[in-house]
């Protein structure tokens, strides 16, 4: 006997054991369920002569294709926008759920951000024209090199950010946070590496 069998047995089996004039706590005593469970196939097959399940109906879809496409292409234009700002921003009439919702249909999850200092085209320019001149060295040339960075931790005034992106799109341009020197430094840690392994920490 299948589940749905089973199921349809036991539905059987309150009916029969209310018409024999048993109560409900009773049936539902004997039967191992819910007095609520009982009381609601009892009320069922009185109203419908029925103890099958209903067609289930799905949820009508509170926004159109149209509007589906509109909060992507608002949150695709500002990765930095939220589902509150697109729903008054388009006067959609659904909750902020929703247009939650349809973000994460498209596979758009709301993240945090990379943050980087920010760049002005010059930099990025000399930056990259200063790694195209090693690009052919070998192994012998890179085990002379030693690569060192700092971290500056620096105190800031904004709040934590967030965006909405699609997966493995962290660094992709428009999804970092770009942030100017604060000023404000409260801690500077410097370290290095090499093809030798990292170095000490200062």
């Amino acid at each position: 006997m299948n589940t749905t069998q089973q199921s349809l047995t036991t539905r059987g089996q309150k009916i029969t054991l209310r018409e024999e004039g048993l109560t409900v706590r009773s049936i539902a005593d004997r039967l191992a369920v819910s007095t609520s469970t009982v009381k609601r196939w009892i009320r069922r097959y009185a109203e419908t002569d029925i103890l099958t399940d209903l067609e289930r109906r799905p949820r009508p879809r509170l926004t159109t294709m149209d509007e589906d496409a509109v909060i992507i292409a608002a949150i695709r234009n500002n990765p930095f926008s939220n589902p509150v700002a697109i729903r008054e921003a388009f006067h959609l009439d659904v909750c902020t759920q929703t247009v939650r919702s349809r973000l994460h249909e498209a596979s758009i999850q709301h993240r945090v951000p990379a943050i980087k200092e920010r760049l002005t085209e010059q930099h990025r320019t000399g930056r990259l024209q200063f790694a195209q001149q090693y690009v052919g060295e070998d192994l012998e040339f890179w085990s002379r090199v030693v690569f060192t960075d700092e971290k500056t931790f620096a105190s800031t005034n904004h709040s934590k950010t967030h965006l909405w992106r699609l997966n493995r799109t962290r660094y992709d341009r428009a999804h970092i946070y770009e942030v100017a020197r604060s000023g404000h430094v409260t801690l500077n840690v410097w370290c290095y590496i090499s093809l030798h392994g990292m170095g000490d920490v200062f």
